[in-house]
């Protein structure tokens, strides 16, 4: 008897228990389902099979519109949806990932998914998405940057007409004609600074807009290194450009857009070299590879500002350099372009002992001298 009672006390307390169990599951249930942040659940072939009502609401679908469907119907790019199955299948968490949803009314909602993978005995039970909506910022981007390209092309026009009287001027006036000629390359010179800098939010704004293209090329690299150096020697009279031996190398990438990703890298040596000192460009062959690199003798950057100079418009803290003009786009320019080129810009610097930026880019043809 005393057995039995036993039994019969361990079993009022897992009824207990277990009651206690359901109470939680279906508190937890209402909380997700209640959330004011859009959820859902996607399996492991891509099919959704749970989704709350903000989800819902957001896109504008009913239950039986939404749930059991596959994902990919709901998404607007299609080789993004197979990205983020094949990261979450490979156990991969998603963090702020970019996307855009497709509504019901044919919109497209523009979000950031945040997502993570339920296992169950190391087996894929289903993600986790959690979704934000950030197409009212998505919509002002695009906004600023059609207003980037206008006001950019509009400056571009008056500035060629003075660069190309500019040169005319130049070309008809005679060196030893001391002030005149310097006034007149120094115009030159401002105005090739100028023109740069509008090319730069240009292709900014092409870039974030999706319609920036590669024109890849196969190429000698030392030409155009040569032509980029030559183009850094007017820049400052206080330092000196050398030029480490390139010859033999060719590359198939975007000629103008790795002659832009140079003059970058150089033009930032020379505002970051206040003093002046040698600023280096030139190539090393690695195997298949080649190594391009930009040096200076400046003030250098410190290890906190290297974690975040590729963003765009952050600009160094330095008050060695507070004085210097920048809009903070030219290293993120530099690091899109060399991301579309499969390769990726990499600094090397000490404090008041200067800088190194180099990137790889595969070696196509060698050439001969």
């Amino acid at each position: 008897m005393e057995d039995i009672k036993r039994l019969e006390e361990k079993l009022a307390h897992y009824e207990k228990d277990n009651e206690e169990l359901k109470l939680r599951v279906e508190e937890l249930t209402d909380f997700f389902e209640n959330a004011s942040i859009p959820l859902h659940w996607v399996d492991e072939k891509g099919i959704i099979i749970w989704a709350n009502q903000a989800e819902l609401d957001a896109l504008g679908y009913e239950k039986e519109e939404y749930i059991g469907f596959p994902i990919s119907d709901f998404h607007a790019d299609q080789e993004i949806i197979q990205d983020i199955l094949t990261r979450l299948i490979n156990n991969e968490t998603l963090l702020d990932y970019s996307a855009s949803l497709k509504c019901k009314d044919g919109s497209i909602k523009h979000v950031l998914i945040n997502s993570n993978v339920l296992r169950k005995d190391g087996k894929f039970v289903h993600t986790r998405c959690f979704t934000r909506d950030i197409t009212e910022k998505k919509l002002e981007e695009q906004r600023k940057n059609d207003f980037v390209a206008m006001v950019s092309h509009e400056l571009n026009t008056p500035l060629t007409a003075i660069s190309s009287y500019t040169q005319l001027l130049i070309k008809n006036t005679k060196q030893d004609d001391g002030f005149n000629f310097q006034a007149l390359t120094k115009i030159h010179t401002q105005v090739k600074k100028m023109t740069s800098m509008i090319h730069d939010f240009l292709n900014v704004a092409r870039m974030e807009d999706g319609k920036i293209q590669l024109n890849k090329e196969t190429f000698e690299l030392h030409p155009l290194i040569e032509e980029i150096a030559g183009d850094a020697q007017l820049l400052s009279a206080k330092h000196t450009v050398k030029l480490i031996d390139c010859e033999a190398i060719a590359v198939y990438a975007d000629r103008e857009k790795i002659g832009q990703v140079l003059m970058n890298l150089i033009s930032n040596a020379v505002k970051y070299s206040p003093n002046g000192g040698m600023i280096t460009i030139g190539c090393k062959r690695q195997q298949e590879k080649v190594s391009i690199f930009v040096s200076d003798e400046g003030v250098g950057i410190s290890k906190a500002d290297q974690k975040k100079l590729f963003e765009r418009f952050y600009r160094a803290h330095n008050a060695k350099i507070k004085t210097v003009a920048g809009f903070g786009i030219g290293l993120y320019l530099v690091s899109e372009i060399l991301r579309q080129h499969d390769s990726q810009i990499q600094v090397e610097s000490q404090e008041d002992v200067g800088s190194t930026f180099h990137f790889d880019l595969d070696i196509r043809v060698n050439v001969k001298k």
